[in-house]
């Protein structure tokens, strides 16, 4: 089970889930999924996955596959008419709130028994619901939000 989520700045979250290893088409799936949650005129903030950085979901955010770059290569933001998506920098979790969930989510199911896919379906809405959303300002400002 792969479980992909969003967190908003008003505390509302997101999340969806699959059995399949996840490609390019469920980081598209999930950029659709938040337009018709939250609606338009949406700025998304993605890790640099695979099936998140990839040129086929850049094209459906801007209708192009050129991008804007920081130095030579590195993909920083990809924008459309109504959505933005930016990328934390590489190898800094520590930069991205829904890492922190997802350090949440995996504790809250530390010492919960699984048998079977049925089982663990069952519990993930339970453990998303048990879970605190986290504070994102302190993330995207680097000031505390207090």
């Amino acid at each position: 089970m792969t479980v992909l989520g969003a967190v908003t700045d008003d505390g509302d979250s997101f999340y969806c889930w699959t059995e399949e290893n996840l490609t390019r088409f469920h980081g598209i799936r999930l950029l659709e999924a938040l337009t018709d949650k939250f609606g338009e005129e949406l700025v998304v903030f993605l890790d640099r996955a695979g099936y998140f950085y990839a040129r086929d979901l850049w094209e459906h955010v801007s209708g192009e596959r050129e991008t804007e770059t920081v130095g030579d290569s590195s993909v920083s933001c990809v924008r459309g008419d109504d959505l933005e998506v930016w990328y934390f920098p590489s190898k800094l979790p520590e930069l991205n709130a829904v890492e922190g969930y997802w350090d949440q989510l995996q504790e809250w199911f530390k010492y919960r028994l699984m048998p079977d896919l049925s089982t663990l379906k069952d519990y993930i809405p339970r453990g998303l619901s048990a879970i605190d959303e986290p504070n994102i300002w302190p993330y995207l400002t680097g000031k505390d939000s207090s």
